[in-house]
């Protein structure tokens, strides 16, 4: 099957700039009332870190081979965490919707880390399927992000 080709290759493509265009979108600075709860550079070293640990985890106590879905997967929450700190200290997300964020995004990551160590134990549709549930986690978590905002 080509990946590049046709369909395939304009949904892979389409993907990828809309992934980017969102992080771009995420990172953009808005104006703070307050000083958010955790600073940017404590969430990407803590990332950093946490990625590592997983790594290291994944590979010599789970006997995981390491694949991009890990670095996505911190990479992913990092940026959630950066966009709810610097929403609630823009104002624009309760004190209680931070909360709420805070447990969505946890409960997210937790998921994706456990599917992604069980994903080679598993049968081959088993697999294909679970390889689902930490992107629909992902969407729900953002979607909940939304109806957060705009219940506030």
């Amino acid at each position: 099957m080509n990946r590049i080709g046709g369909a395939n290759g304009i949904l892979l493509l389409s993907t990828a700039v809309l992934g980017v265009v969102g992080v771009v979108l995420s990172l953009t600075k808005v104006p703070l009332i307050t000083t958010p709860k955790i600073g940017d550079i404590w969430i990407l070293v803590v990332g950093i870190a946490a990625y590592v640990l997983l790594l290291l985890m994944t590979r010599f106590v789970f006997h995981r081979i390491v694949t991009t879905e890990l670095i996505l997967i911190v990479g992913w929450t990092m940026l959630e965490i950066a966009v709810i700190c610097n929403l609630n200290a823009a104002g624009g997300l309760s004190e209680s919707g931070f909360t709420i964020m805070c447990t969505v995004i946890a409960v997210a990551f937790i998921i994706s880390i456990i599917l992604y160590v069980a994903y080679y134990r598993m049968e081959e549709m088993k697999a294909f399927y679970t390889a689902m549930v930490p992107l629909v986690s992902a969407a729900l978590s953002m979607g909940i992000l939304i109806a957060v905002k705009v219940l506030r």
